[in-house]
């Protein structure tokens, strides 16, 4: 089935070079569409990305918090110093090794920066927002693909059955005209043109069964399915249905799409981080404040004095509060807040272009639904109406009235309509499905 699908539904580069380790699940049986559904959320690659990317966010929560506390640190060092050793005279006495150390507890605290821990702290939460909608987003893309791709091989399927059934006709007619043949009620030439004619639907059927193979292969590599698996599509009963389903109002269908569709959320989280950083870069401007505190103490072996002694005599600690205000800083602060004031303009465009090509798109797939569901019925009343035809004029080319070619003719008039009535039908699933795509509806058959 060639049907044109716009962009959000691309084959997002998913691998198919995955390894049979790497995929998880009983890959044995028939294949449905919640099937296909199912496995490919929880072995897609890009979706598992993106989960990733959400815990990565969870982590920088998490670290943007933490700025909230004091920081703790201890060190311990240990030294050896080969010097000259003088007695109280002056004299030098030769050279002496000596042992030292020190140890230390420093601990800090900023109690005013500005807004920046809150600012980044909110910053964080809007990340992890963001990315969870880019969750959603793969989801849905993914799940659209999956359904594009699974009724690409329905289609095929029925394309096949058709063309079997195709050829099986050719083949009785042609034995019916051999039998005319020998009657004498046609000539030679007509029952050449039926071989030939059963020579062009057998290639046609060869045609349609390779078709069907390469679409099942095009749902198995989007299933991120190892080659060496077998797999085997569900081929439903009964038609598939739904085709000819009353159309929502063209504006519910907006305003739907513009609440269910995460990209329309994650262009305003973009201006909402943006407006965060606006207020980051403005607390350049802004004093600081942040209290220290330290404990050390130390040791040398060269003093007269005993280990404990020394590190209770040299036991100090420290206390201070740093007030930190901005001067001067090469219009770093000032290039920093444009910057971030630009950035929140180039977001709103976003938003709106965003919205806009998606209600355009919108638009172009309900329209063409439509106009799907009237070819549709067109093609019903057309194939009905050459079959009827095609019947007529093999009761008439039995008799003698016609000839192969004005029936072969007809017989492709009726061929043509029946082609036009099946891709007729899955355009117009396909398309409606994407407009439920679109409004959040479950994607199912």
């Amino acid at each position: 089935m060639d049907v044109k699908i716009f962009g959000l539904l691309l084959m997002i580069g998913w691998s198919v070079s995955v390894s049979a380790q790497g995929v998880r699940g009983d890959l044995s049986g028939e294949w449905d569409l919640n099937r296909c559904l199912n496995f490919a959320k929880e072995n897609n690659i890009q979706l598992k990305q993106s989960h990733l990317a959400a815990q990565t966010a969870d982590a920088n929560i998490l670290q943007a918090r933490g700025q909230r506390l004091p920081y703790l640190s201890g060190s311990v060092s240990q030294s050896a110093t080969n010097s000259r050793n003088y007695n109280d005279l002056g004299e030098s006495e030769g050279w002496g090794l000596a042992y030292g150390g020190s140890l230390s507890l420093n601990t800090g605290l900023t109690v005013y920066g500005g807004g920046q821990t809150s600012n980044n702290i909110q910053r964080s939460r809007l990340s992890k927002e963001a990315n969870l909608l880019t969750i959603d987003q793969t989801e849905m893309d993914l799940s659209m693909s999956v359904v594009q791709a699974y009724l690409n091989v329905l289609y095929a399927h029925e394309n096949l059955a058709y063309f079997i059934e195709v050829a099986a006709a050719s083949r009785k007619q042609l034995e019916r005209t051999q039998k005319l043949l020998e009657a004498g009620s046609v000539s030679k030439r007509d029952l050449l043109d039926m071989e030939a004619q059963l020579a062009s639907d057998n290639y046609s059927r060869v045609a349609a069964e390779s078709n069907l193979v390469q679409r099942k292969t095009e749902l198995k590599q989007l299933l991120e399915i190892p080659v060496e698996s077998s797999f085997k599509v569900f081929i439903p009963q009964e038609p598939v249905t739904g085709i000819m389903m009353a159309l929502p109002e063209r504006f519910d269908v907006f305003e739907a799409t513009l609440q269910n569709r995460p990209d329309v959320r994650y262009s305003s989280l973009q201006k909402d981080i943006a407006e965060v950083d606006l207020k980051n870069a403005r607390a350049g401007y802004l004093p600081s404040l942040s209290l220290n505190a330290s404990l050390s103490t130390d040791y040398n072996d060269g003093l007269s004095f005993s280990y404990n002694s020394q590190i209770s005599d040299h036991l100090m600690q420290r206390v201070g509060v740093t007030l930190s205000v901005p001067i001067f800083n090469n219009y770093a602060t000032k290039a920093n807040v444009t910057r971030s004031h630009i950035n929140i303009k180039q977001a709103e465009l976003v938003m709106v272009n965003t919205r806009n090509k998606l209600l355009q798109e919108v638009e172009r797939v309900y329209e063409d639904t439509y106009a799907g569901q009237q070819r549709y019925m067109a093609a019903l009343v057309q194939e009905r109406a050459s079959e009827e035809s095609y019947l007529l004029a093999s009761e008439q080319y039995q008799l003698g009235m016609l000839s192969s070619i004005e029936l072969l003719q007809t017989r492709n008039n009726w061929l043509n309509a029946s082609r036009e009535l099946i891709q007729a039908r899955y355009n117009t699933l396909l398309y409606r499905k994407i407009l439920d795509y679109f409004m959040g509806v479950p994607i199912e058959l």
